[in-house]
């Protein structure tokens, strides 16, 4: 027998239980692959459970000498045996050799487990080995081989503890030593329950079953990846979680690991969100299909978790933002992370700008308790390259992020094209081959003092409109801070407290509830959409794309609260969370002004800002009498009329609007009147003589450059 090859016991075996030691004088087994001892204690009675259950349809026909179980003893595969405890003390003692079963399974001493040829040849659980009775303590001829027991296991005066373990043989000596077991402990009990990989075919995995120093089962889909090496990250994770490794045996674990082969096939998935019509968490699926979908990853954080109740949540977090439209909106923001998806919209979010103590991070904490404890919420105080990560950790889902004012000015534009595009970056592994691009859908929550225009000012960096619009800057200041109504408390603060109390109370089960009804509606969400946006609160007239862009990611957050009150989650009348979405498209266009922070407004007040600044310091006048020294020359001025027309340089004209195509300039210049259309040569400049020297300069027209500045 090859090495590493095994024997797998399909068991319903005479036991009986002393002191927390199952002692085991029969079982049935078929040869394949591997061996498991898997007990069950249930009421006080230790049964081992078959690895091999017989199909339903066909328990009528049991196979030879086997007896059929009623309905009352059909069960999934891998689920434990039904235990009646009446059943179970009439049956305490079974006679040796006979087969100890629970009531709903009577048969008979001595008869053979029941087995369904054709659903065991369909697991993989046959060979054309006929079955036979062995000692569950492996001889000789069955070595080498491995085996998992669940419970503590005597066979012969042997005392196994529960784990994996592998039994070998000691070669002996010709002639002089026979060859000698040895039995090796490698860890705490730890099966192989699928084979997984992703719609590719690539990325495999295993699924694991294992229980922790606890006494409880966890799960864990493993990348295969991580058995290269000496596979120190992969004892870590498994350490981490609660398995017990022997530090001797380490090593074993790997070769145990590489050496099962489960029928069972999974599809796996590399990051959160919808695969298809399944939506994927780190620790649950949803939708059709989600007993086939599994999360896999290197890392076993999960951030998804849950506390307290859903109807807690509703009563003590949701209930409060009625009537506060800034804690209506955030929550409803919470939620429209998977819509996104729903409704082919990109990543983007909003940004929460208020002073200190008003309440923002109130609003973020009741958003963020939609999904996960207060771990939940990031900090901007991070990298690119971090919150790149945390995004993808993010992906269909809520990125919550408090205090702008922590992130590096230098980078905050920078994060926010990143998140809002979707994308990471480009990179190359070792070898110079590219490396995957992280992909990513979120709906970003943000909380700051300050805008994302004064964050990057810090830095000397001139905001985007891109930027903006990805980030939509929502003041927060209402009645009682980020308050209304009280609901009874004596000020915002108050409140404030009592809702962050609630939200590390009860976490985590509005979003699950949310996703289990979401992954089941065939509602038309995209239809919906529209018939909020075209609504007089989101209505937008002319062709403003930024606008319509934030037009349209509002409706969203609105579209998401009622969607969530419509599951009765939040408790909200009908309305709140448009009423509340209506406020902050309203809010958002009165903070960005009649005309906004468009590219071209931006490009006449940048030009307008420089010529303030430096008009008479780095401006002569051209027809000056008396040549005059001007350091770092922007160019020279003329008087037309009672205005001064400014000749300047294309480098002056650069560096003034810095940022900006020099052709983007120029058709918003034209635009406004402040410069003059081409010439027939195609070129706005035009050839000017100074000096006995000609130079081409372009003719800003300095009064309407300042009234389209001030309008902008």
């Amino acid at each position: 027998m090859d090495e590493l090859q095994a024997i797998e016991v399909s068991i319903c075996a005479d036991t009986s239980s002393e002191n927390g030691v199952t002692r085991v004088t029969g079982v049935t087994v078929n040869e394949i692959n591997d061996v498991r001892c898997n007990t069950e204690v249930e009421h006080g009675v230790t049964g081992v459970t078959p690895l091999i259950e017989p199909a339903a349809e066909a328990q009528a026909e049991p196979a030879d000498g086997g007896v059929a179980c009623p309905d009352a003893c059909e069960r999934e595969p891998g689920d434990a045996a039904p235990v009646d405890e009446a059943a179970a003390e009439a049956q305490a003692e079974p006679a040796d050799g006979g087969v100890a079963c629970p009531d709903a399974c009577e048969r008979e001493p001595g008869d053979a487990a029941p087995v369904d040829e054709a659903a065991a040849e369909a697991e993989g659980a046959f060979d054309a080995v006929p079955a036979k009775f062995i000692h569950p303590y492996p001889g000789l001829e069955a070595r080498p081989c491995w085996r998992v027991f669940d419970n503590w296991i005597e066979c012969d005066g042997r005392r196994l503890q529960p784990g994996v373990w592998y039994f070998g043989i000691k070669p002996g000596k010709p002639g002089k030593e026979p060859p000698t077991p040895t039995d090796t402990w490698v860890c705490s009990p730890l099966h192989v329950d699928a084979i997984t990989h992703d719609a590719a075919g690539n990325n495999y995995g295993r699924l694991l079953r294992f229980r922790t120093s606890r006494g409880r089962w966890r799960t864990w889909a493993m990348p295969m990846a991580m058995l290269r090496g000496s596979g120190e990250e992969l004892r870590g994770e498994l350490l981490s979680m609660g398995v017990e490794i022997d530090p001797i045996y380490r090593h074993e674990l790997a070769h145990y690991l590489q050496n099962r082969w489960p029928k069972r096939f999974m599809l796996c998935v590399q990051q959160i969100g919808w695969a298809g019509v399944t939506f994927v968490l780190p620790d649950a699926a949803f939708g059709l299909g989600a007993d086939g979908v599994v999360f896999q990853s290197e890392s076993v954080a999960n951030p998804f978790t849950t506390g307290g109740t859903l109807e807690g949540w509703r009563v003590e977090v949701a209930r409060l933002a009625v009537g506060n439209p800034v804690m209506a909106l955030a929550i409803s923001t919470a939620f429209a992370g998977p819509l996104l998806a729903k409704v082919c919209a990109d990543s983007g979010g909003l940004h929460l700008v208020g002073g200190s103590s008003t309440g923002k991070t109130t609003a973020l904490e009741a958003a963020r308790s939609v999904w996960g404890p207060r771990g939940f919420v990031r900090t901007w105080r991070a990298t690119a390259n971090g919150l790149e990560a945390a995004a993808a950790l993010s992906n269909d889902c809520l990125l919550a992020l408090d205090e702008i004012s922590e992130v590096d000015p230098r980078d905050a534009g920078e994060i926010v094209y990143l998140l809002g595009n979707g994308a990471g970056k480009q990179r190359a592994d070792r070898t110079g081959r590219a490396r995957q691009v992280a992909h990513w859908r979120v709906m970003i929550l943000s909380t700051g003092e300050r805008t994302l225009a004064a964050t990057m000012a810090e830095a000397g960096l001139r905001v985007k409109a891109g930027q903006q619009v990805r980030l939509l800057d929502i003041p927060v200041q209402r009645t009682h801070g980020a308050f209304d109504a009280l609901h009874g408390h004596p000020d915002g603060r108050a409140l404030a407290d009592a809702v962050k109390a609630a939200t590390n109370r009860h976490y985590g089960h509005a979003g699950r509830a949310f996703l289990e009804r979401l992954t089941r509606d065939c509602t038309d969400f995209g239809a919906a959409l529209a018939e909020i946006r075209a609504s007089d609160a989101f209505r937008v007239d002319g062709t403003d794309g930024q606008l319509q862009r934030a037009a349209s990611r509002l409706a969203l957050v609105a579209l998401a609260g009622e969607v969530a009150t419509s599951y009765d989650l939040t408790g909200w009348p009908p309305g709140e969370a448009i009423n509340a979405a209506a406020w902050a498209f309203a809010a958002w266009r009165q903070q960005r002004g009649h005309r906004g922070q468009t590219e071209p407004q931006q490009i006449l007040r940048l030009l307008a800002d420089f010529i303030e600044r430096h008009g008479d310091a780095r401006f002569s006048y051209i027809d000056a009498k008396e040549a005059v020294l001007v350091r770092d020359r922007a160019g020279w001025y003329r008087i037309d009329g009672d205005a001064r027309t400014y000749l300047m340089t294309a480098s002056a004209l650069r560096e003034a609007t810095r940022g900006y195509d020099l052709h983007a300039v120029l058709l918003a210049l034209q635009e406004h009147g402040v410069i003059d259309p081409p010439g027939p040569d195609g070129r706005y400049s035009r050839p000017v003589r100074v000096g006995g020297a000609v130079h081409r300069l372009y003719a800003v027209r300095g009064d309407r450059l300042l009234d389209a500045a001030a309008e902008a």
